[in-house]
């Protein structure tokens, strides 16, 4: 197996140490400044750690869930596979809001829009509980870290007038754009295979 096939179905067992280094770290640089933007922007890297614990470590079982539930492929590891997992949760995850950790000014944006997705992600988990009426995995941490927490950060932002009410729109918008790129890397190839071997 290569480094980048281990890395791939291995990447979730770091989720328990990056959460409690995460955690660390955010007490020890931001205790005496909590709601700067660079601290909320840490706190939700960390929020979203704790999140990919459930979805893919404790109970785990979000890729197998999707596969089964969602696409019915009949396959556990179809369309949404291991390396598209680990590519979305750490490329498209960690490094975009670690980025704008360090260079929080810079790419204030950048956190913003995943703010948003964050957001969306969280009503998506809770209407997808509503709909087919099963946990799925994510759904907790979705109820209880994601949706407070975005929602406290966007309403601090527009209180102390760092956002308009039109940027908050803006934001959920980006919010539902930014999960285009992730359905269509799985939805993509599954409905192209399904096209093919209909046409065979």
């Amino acid at each position: 197996m290569s480094m980048l096939s281990r890395l791939a179905a291995n990447w979730q067992k770091a989720l328990p140490l990056l959460s409690v280094l995460g955690i660390a770290a955010w007490i020890a640089l931001f205790r005496h400044d909590p709601t700067s933007e660079r601290a909320l922007f840490a706190a939700l890297l960390v929020i979203y750690f704790m999140h990919q614990i459930e979805e893919h470590l404790w109970p785990g079982g979000f890729r197998q869930f999707t596969d089964a539930r969602i696409f019915h492929s009949g396959d556990d590891n179809w369309p949404v596979n291991i390396d598209g997992v680990a590519l979305v949760n750490t490329a498209y995850v960690w490094l975009p809001i670690g980025l704008a950790v360090a260079f929080p000014q810079a790419l204030r944006w950048v956190a913003l829009a995943w703010v948003g997705l964050t957001l969306i992600n969280g009503i998506i988990h809770v209407v997808s509980t509503l709909r087919l009426r099963i946990y799925n995995p994510g759904l907790v941490t979705a109820i209880v870290l994601f949706l407070p927490f975005t929602i406290y950060v966007l309403v601090l932002e527009v209180e102390r007038g760092a956002l308009s009410g039109a940027e908050v729109g803006l934001i959920a918008l980006l919010g539902i754009v930014l999960h285009l790129p992730v359905a269509a890397l799985f939805a993509v190839p599954f409905v192209l295979r399904r096209r093919r071997l209909a046409s065979t």
